[in-house]
């Protein structure tokens, strides 16, 4: 059984079905196997910034939104942080 390396890009797959396009159809866009796309998106292997770059473009994302997509752990910490931070000044 494959185990989870990386933080599963659920957000990314949800700009997929917004944008009504299948794995199959963004694998062909960017060029990669429709099983790396897979694993790449379950956490199982890391996206290159290429394949990064050619997501963006394929799905419209802008670069505002590439943290929310692309890193959603770092979103997450940077929340913390500034929850904690407000909490320490109030």
């Amino acid at each position: 059984m494959k185990k989870r390396k990386y933080p599963e890009l659920t957000a990314l797959k949800g700009k997929l079905r917004e944008e009504k396009k299948t794995y199959r159809e963004l694998s062909k866009e960017v060029n990669i196997s429709l099983n790396a796309l897979n694993d790449k998106l379950n956490g199982y292997s890391v996206l290159n910034i290429d394949e990064v770059n050619q997501i963006v473009e394929a799905l419209g994302i802008e670069k505002e939104e590439m943290l929310r997509y692309f890193f959603p752990h770092m979103l997450r910490n940077a929340i913390k942080d500034e929850q904690a931070a407000t909490k320490e000044v109030c």
